[in-house]
């Protein structure tokens, strides 16, 4: 979500070089976009692996190495989107004159005291891609929010091709996502109510409905598959450029509130999405392709990881999913 306004800051400063640091897979997916002039990855996965296996060595190698890039440029301008600790503890880090980050409003971990400069609004309740765009106008950008393109190598679209071509996919084709992150598995709907809208899908719809999976969850992907009766596959292994590319070929995206269904919006993919406790004002779907199923309770949204009841989110029944599935077929049948 912070992708439009950096694409903002692109549009404003057309001669600049934009260096993105960013941590984990989607860092490939970033090199292959336009607007941005190169990519430095923290190796957070690679140092922890080190430190596991005993290696204290390569861990502190790793860490060298990446904070040598971090710091080879002298910066004109930093920009922390994140707003975290430790994406402030890098921005103090880098060589810079000006560090631009969150006030206090938006800022988390008290970050707003390591930026030289900072930015806020009259509310704390702002769409998160409304939020980033707020560093982008600091720096000058004009104008409503930027449509942004996307783009993968073509490799990427004929492996998803082939996928398609082998397993005999055809139209319409839905892709369900029934997982979250592990830090943040409160949010997920019941993953048998995903089975019983699977069969609703095959039966009253037809097609073909994908099951998305990620590293650790293909043995739950197939329980869900296996509850699902026919019509269920498992989608192929992913990264997040393959991913992209897949979710530009799908009809239909079903799924929580995760980066993979944000990933889905800028595909231009229609997005079924089923909220419970997070905040649907500030971590919607950006943009107006797509239903959002949720329950209005007072106490939503929230950030109890150990809520032992989840109204809020076991509540939603399987018929309003499903209801909003058909909803949304219409709605993108009228817009063709």
């Amino acid at each position: 979500m912070s992708i439009p306004a950096v694409t903002a800051i692109r549009n404003t400063y057309g001669d600049a070089r934009i260096i993105w640091l960013v941590e984990g897979s989607v860092s490939r997916f970033l090199s292959y976009q336009g607007f941005i002039d190169g990519v430095i990855e923290f190796p957070r996965h690679s140092i922890v692996r080190a430190i596991k296996k005993s290696d204290p060595i390569r861990a502190i190698k790793e860490i060298n190495a990446f904070l040598k890039r971090l710091r080879q440029l002298d910066y004109d301008i930093i920009a922390d989107f994140h707003g975290i600790i430790k994406s402030a503890i890098f921005s103090k880090i880098a060589r810079g004159t000006r560090r631009i980050g969150f006030g206090k409003i938006y800022a988390k971990e008290k970050s707003h005291l390591f930026y030289n400069e900072t930015v806020n609004a009259g509310h704390n309740r702002i769409h998160k891609v409304e939020r980033n765009m707020l560093i982008a106008r600091h720096l000058g950008a004009v104008g409503e929010v930027p449509e942004v393109k996307l783009v993968v190598p073509s490799e990427m679209e004929k492996y998803i091709d082939s996928f398609f071509s082998e397993a005999g996919i055809s139209g319409p084709v839905f892709a369900v996502n029934p997982f979250s992150s592990s830090g943040s598995v409160y949010k997920r709907w019941n993953i048998n109510y995903y089975g019983e809208l699977i069969k609703k899908i095959n039966n009253e719809i037809g097609g073909h409905v994908l099951i998305l999976w990620g590293p650790g969850e293909k043995k739950e992907a197939e329980y869900l598959r296996q509850i699902s009766g026919n019509g269920a596959l498992l989608s192929c292994p992913t990264d997040v450029p393959q991913l992209f590319a897949l979710m530009k070929k799908v009809d239909m995206y079903i799924g929580g509130d995760t980066g993979v269904m944000h990933l889905a919006v800028f595909a231009g993919t229609p997005v079924v999405a089923i909220f419970g406790p997070t905040d649907v004002g500030i971590n919607a779907p950006y943009g107006l392709n797509n239903i959002i199923v949720r329950k209005e309770l007072p106490c939503s949204p929230c950030k109890n990881k150990k809520c032992r009841d989840r109204k809020c989110v076991e509540g939603i029944t399987v018929d309003e999913v499903f209801e909003a599935v058909v909803k949304m077929r219409g709605k993108s049948a009228g817009n063709n």
